[in-house]
């Protein structure tokens, strides 16, 4: 399958029935993958083992030795299996767990065999009614969706300039801080938090290390960002989220976890100081 999503005429990729439920339980049991969440603009890939995914609204498990995932069910519109790979597709984007020599065969072919779960229906969020400050971080992340974009300008979030943004990714390498990247695709939003271990230029296209985590991103398609607030750990903590010329959220930068008052104070020193779009 192609990394769109979509299935070329010589696909050896077949349809699963099982849903996403089965699928997340699976995940940790598939042993060592390189778990890849691809929109049209950011890539965040692992090579390692599942930790339990969370669902909508549970709380949020994210390190930097473990493959950390939040799957909502609602948006998953498919699932395939290839010879060497899983893949969810939604309605942006792909997750995919490239399999390896160290997968659990018996996992994947329990997979192929899993039923069509019954009929679900999952709440939708209406992000007009909510306040920035009154929601904490698990609601943003659960909810990055083109109708959360349409409230940004009346709920206090502020359009930066997103050409700031490779020179802030930069700048969170050279200093040693911690912090936490979020990419949505395919139903899912894969996350890793740590520091990072260099990052680097290659064309257009920008790259950032964290051992067994990379992510990558192309700024030619990003079109906005904007800082948004939400209840962390600290307190009130920012994200710089980066969106798309569809209005569709590829990225968020924040920290999540525990950290120190002195990171939490100079994270919202260092996001304050981007300035504003004009």
């Amino acid at each position: 399958m192609c990394t769109d999503g979509r299935r070329c005429e010589q696909c050896p990729a077949r349809r699963i029935a099982a849903g996403p439920k089965a699928i997340a339980e699976a995940l940790p049991a598939l042993g060592t993958v390189v778990a890849v969440t691809a929109n049209d603009a950011a890539l965040l890939s692992h090579t390692g083992e599942y930790l339990e995914p969370s669902f909508p609204g549970e709380a949020l498990s994210c390190d930097d030795e473990y493959i950390a995932l939040r799957l909502n069910p609602a948006l998953v519109r498919d699932a395939f299996l290839a010879p060497r790979a899983l893949t969810m597709v939604g309605e942006t984007g792909t997750h995919r767990a490239y399999l390896t020599p160290l997968s659990d065969p018996l996992t994947v072919s329990a997979l192929e065999l899993a039923p069509a779960p019954a009929p679900e229906a999952f709440p939708v969020t209406d992000w007009s009614d909510i306040s920035w400050r009154d929601s904490d971080q698990l609601t943003h992340l659960d909810a990055l969706t083109p109708g959360r974009y349409r409230v940004l300008p009346f709920t206090g979030a502020r359009k930066i300039d997103a050409g700031v943004v490779p020179h802030l990714l930069t700048h969170l390498v050279d200093v040693d801080m911690p912090f936490t990247i979020a990419v949505p695709g395919g139903g899912c939003v894969q996350l890793h938090r740590g520091h990072a271990a260099m990052a680097e230029q290659a064309g257009t296209h920008l790259a950032v290390i964290f051992g067994a985590s990379r992510y990558a991103m192309d700024p030619v398609f990003i079109a906005e960002s904007w800082v948004t607030q939400a209840h962390g750990a600290q307190g009130v903590t920012s994200a710089v989220e980066l969106y798309d010329h569809e209005h569709r959220c590829v990225t968020a930068i924040t920290q999540t976890g525990p950290i120190t008052p002195r990171l939490h104070r100079a994270w919202e020193h260092m996001v304050a100081s981007l300035p504003d779009c004009a």
